[in-house]
């Protein structure tokens, strides 16, 4: 992180700029255009500095996304007040991820490409795992309800990003007519609704529990 004294150079432009307004500009930018949007001149435009300060800040392409993305994740997961029970860490796991996804699309695209790592990220998911194993689940199992969980969050996040809220009313009367979803399309009570569904099959789970080694 460049801490000179900001000066101007022929062309006008300071020379240094602070990490916290890189990382600022570079979520603002990913969330909007993607991750691949993020580069030191798209930064160096909307900053007023040169690409090489950008550089100098960050210290290259890989670890600025790194950084703007465990920020993000650091900064959610930092503000999440864990409850006793099981479920309602799973539930709070899931509406916290849900919104999060939703709010800062970057994380799902990076989350694409490869785990997010970070202490934060890494906290919340031993912190779900081990509720699970409280609530009854052997180790394989509670590992296994965790990714579930998972997966149904950022599935769901996935496919509405991508399709948008008003899907539906996009479609040509006849076929909006024959789909299953014509009376029940909203994304907040599909959610709700099928997490709810998990956290039954998980309680299920607990209740008669069946090694997931016995289950291949």
């Amino acid at each position: 992180m460049v801490t000179e004294k900001a000066s101007t150079p022929k062309n006008g432009r300071p020379r240094a700029v602070t990490l916290d307004a890189v990382l600022d500009a570079a979520t603002e930018l990913a969330d909007d255009e993607g991750l691949d949007a993020v580069s030191f001149r798209a930064l160096a435009d909307r900053l007023g500095v040169s690409p090489m300060a950008i550089h100098r800040t960050t210290g290259g392409v890989d670890a600025l996304q790194h950084a703007l993305v465990s920020r993000i994740v650091g900064e959610a997961t930092r503000a999440v007040e864990w409850p006793e029970d099981w479920r309602g860490t799973v539930r709070l796991f899931a509406d916290t991820l849900h919104d999060l996804l939703m709010r800062h699309p970057v994380v799902l695209e990076a989350h694409r490409r490869a785990p997010l790592v970070g202490p934060g990220a890494d906290d919340a998911a031993f912190r779900v795992v081990a509720a699970l194993r409280g609530a009854g689940l052997d180790e394989g199992a509670a590992a296994y309800a965790y990714g579930t969980v998972h997966d149904f969050v950022t599935g769901h996040v996935a496919i509405r990003l991508g399709r948008g809220d008003l899907e539906l009313h996009h479609l040509p009367p006849e076929r909006r007519a024959a789909s299953v979803f014509a009376d029940h399309h909203d994304y907040d009570r599909r959610f709700s609704f099928g997490l709810d569904l998990v956290i039954g099959g998980i309680a299920a789970a607990a209740a008669t529990p069946v090694s997931h080694e016995v289950r291949r």
